[in-house]
């Protein structure tokens, strides 16, 4: 009877501070040797504001709905297969953003990421005006029905599988677009490419 209460006992705790969010100082036990920070597949729901890493955060397959204001991560985000929903403005990322298969729907203005975006398999439906991308741009799988005005892709482009059949009138596009089986029916009147189309 006693053994039965403990383990309840050891449950119920257990399912109460999972619901804790991180903050900075336990994120101290998830930091290593080089400022990478990995909690993939780890039970916490959110972050500290301002939060500050030196190297990469890793927080796949988590229940994490939103980074915090203020964050700044000085190496790459990888936050595929996650419940993520949001990005503050404002949100600093020095190398990609691989948002595979998370939540996202809006990217919102003033994020800026200095390598790829991934944004496949995700119910993302906008993107910001004049979006600048230093890197490749996936969209594939995803119902997002126009890229936006201005687009720049310093990498390759690729939206099979999403609902883009229209290109903005000016776009930029410095690698290849990879249709993956769109059939595109209005391309830009001022289109900047500097490889090749892809069907």
């Amino acid at each position: 009877m006693l053994k039965a209460f403990l383990i309840s006992a050891v449950l119920i705790f257990s399912t109460h501070a999972s619901a804790v969010p991180l903050d900075i100082y336990h994120i101290l036990n998830f930091l290593d040797n080089y400022g990478n920070l990995d909690l993939r597949n780890k039970p916490y729901t959110s972050l500290p504001d301002s939060l500050d890493v030196k190297g990469n955060v890793n927080i796949s397959k988590t229940n994490i709905k939103s980074l915090p204001n203020g964050m700044k991560i000085n190496g790459s985000l990888d936050a595929s297969h996650s419940n993520l929903v949001k990005i503050p403005r404002g949100t600093y990322i020095r190398g990609y953003a691989n948002l595979m298969a998370s939540k996202i729907t809006n990217w919102p203005r003033g994020i800026q990421v200095g390598g790829y975006i991934n944004l496949a398999n995700t119910p993302l439906v906008k993107l910001p005006p004049r979006f600048r991308v230093k890197g490749d741009l996936s969209v594939v799988r995803t119902p997002l029905a126009e890229l936006p005005e201005g687009l720049i892709v310093e990498g390759n482009l690729y939206i099979g599988g999403s609902k883009i059949t229209k290109f903005p009138d000016t776009m930029t596009v410095k690698g290849n677009i990879y249709l993956g089986g769109n059939r595109v029916t209005h391309w830009p009147k001022n289109l900047t490419l500097g490889g090749a189309v892809a069907p």
